[in-house]
């Protein structure tokens, strides 16, 4: 592929990033763009390494390429912040979610796939409203059914709710013991994920 090529898979790479709003796979951009594996493949992973250190976070730009949910995406440098958060409020998916929601999925990001019965289990609450809320915002989702037992719903986070939370895959989330919990509130909590997987 000759320079000229190479500027326009990077500008039509770069158009499709800013047009999706959402993290990107490396499939869904080979399709988009129509290009043959495993040739194309490693074109697009080229021009995305290049991406990367062009818009790196301590670079000059105002956004980052970075690696999101499985796929690729722009966002806003983190030094920026603070111009940012002047002129939007924070996504109304997290800074708008209640305590009651924000348990539930912590729940399912680390226990996932789980029912509605587990969650509540483990709340000692009934927890139907927030998880609608969940689902509403596209922060969890059915993944499939308990086996026997009634065949309970069995819930997911999304790539939305890792894209939210700056993730690339859930290998990324805090260990436990990374949260300010007291001793007795991590025994606890190690109690019931304890109860949980005898459960399961």
């Amino acid at each position: 592929m000759n320079d000229l090529d190479t500027t326009a898979l990077k500008q039509n790479v770069e158009a499709l990033l800013f047009a999706a709003g959402e993290p990107l796979s490396l499939d869904v951009l080979l399709q988009a763009l129509s290009l043959p594996d495993p040739l194309g493949r490693a074109l697009v992973e080229e021009v995305l390494k290049s991406l990367e250190i062009e818009f790196a976070p301590e670079g000059p730009r105002g956004f980052e390429l970075v690696r999101l949910a499985g796929g690729w995406a722009f966002r806003t440098n983190p030094s920026c912040r603070t111009a940012v958060s002047a002129l939007f409020e924070l996504p109304e998916d997290v800074s708008r979610l209640s305590s009651a929601a924000m348990e539930c999925l912590t729940i399912v990001a680390y226990l996932q796939p789980v029912s509605r019965p587990q969650i509540a289990e483990i709340r000692g609450v009934n927890s139907d409203s927030p998880m609608r809320t969940l689902q509403e915002r596209e922060l969890v989702t059915e993944v499939g059914r308990v086996q026997g037992g009634g065949g309970a719903l069995l819930y997911g986070t999304t790539p939305r709710f890792e894209a939210m939370f700056g993730l690339s895959g859930l290998e990324e989330l805090p260990a436990l013991e990374g949260f300010a919990l007291s001793d007795e509130q991590r025994e606890e909590l190690r109690r019931r994920l304890g109860l949980m997987a005898v459960a399961e």
